[in-house]
C-alpha cells in the first residue's frame, strides 16, 4: 500500500509539472501560442521576450512555486525523504514534457530552481552566479548553463565530504542535466555565436 501510495504521489507531481503557467497565461492575455514565437520555450525567458518582463516575472513566480509547493506539501506529510527527491524530477520532467500540451513545454529552469533550492538550500550560491554571467553576457541561456554545471560540482563536492546525503545526487545532478540537455540548441548557437541576447524590450514575431 506504501508503494502505491508513493507511485501515486510521483505520477501526481508529474502532472502538476504538465500544468503550463507560461502558455496558460499568454493564452488567456495575448491568444497566442507562446512556443510558436522566439525560442518556442514556455518559459519565463521566452515570455519575457515575447510580451516584456512583467509578464515574464509574473510567470516565473508561479513556476518556481510549482517547483516548491508540492514539495512542500509532500514532506510535511510524508517522512520519506526519496519520495520528496523523486517527485521533484517528475515536477521538472512535467514542465519539460507536458502530457497535457503535446510533451512541449520550457526547459526546466524556474520549476527546477524552486524543487532543488527548497531541497538544497546552499545551492542559493548559485544565484548570484547566474546573475553575474546573464548581467555581463545578456545570455540567460549561458547564465543557466553555467550555473547548472556549478550546482552539479557543488552538490558532488557536498556528498563526497559527507555534508549531504548521497540522495540528494539524484535531484542535485539529473534535474541540472536534464536543464542543460533542453538547452542543447542553444549551446549549437553559443559554439556559433548566434545566440539572442536578452532584452526587456517586447518581440511578438514568430
Amino acid at each position: 500500500m506504501t508503494i502505491f501510495i508513493n507511485i501515486t504521489v510521483i505520477i501526481i507531481c508529474y502532472l502538476i509539472g504538465s500544468i503550463q503557467f507560461g502558455i496558460i497565461y499568454t493564452k488567456i492575455h495575448s491568444g497566442i501560442d507562446i512556443r510558436e514565437f522566439g525560442s518556442k520555450s514556455s518559459g519565463a525567458t521566452n515570455i519575457s521576450r515575447t510580451l516584456g518582463s512583467k509578464a515574464g516575472l509574473f510567470v516565473l513566480i508561479l513556476d518556481i512555486s510549482k517547483g516548491i509547493l508540492p514539495i512542500l506539501i509532500i514532506k510535511t506529510m510524508m517522512d520519506f525523504q526519496l519520495v520528496a527527491i523523486l517527485s521533484s524530477c517528475s515536477l521538472v520532467l512535467g514542465h519539460c514534457f507536458p502530457i497535457f500540451y503535446q510533451f512541449r513545454g520550457g526547459k526546466g529552469i524556474a520549476t527546477g530552481t524552486g524543487a532543488v533550492l527548497y531541497q538544497i538550500p546552499l545551492l542559493l550560491i548559485v544565484i548570484p552566479i547566474f546573475l553575474i554571467v546573464s548581467m555581463f553576457t545578456r545570455l540567460i541561456s549561458l547564465g543557466s548553463i553555467i550555473s547548472c554545471i556549478s550546482s552539479i560540482l557543488i552538490v558532488t563536492v557536498l556528498v563526497i565530504t559527507n555534508n549531504l546525503d548521497p540522495e540528494y545526487l539524484i535531484i542535485g545532478v539529473f534535474i541540472p542535466l536534464l536543464i542543460i540537455f533542453n538547452h542543447r540548441q542553444n549551446i549549437k548557437r553559443l559554439i556559433e555565436k548566434k545566440e539572442n541576447k536578452f532584452s526587456f524590450k517586447k518581440n511578438v514575431t514568430k
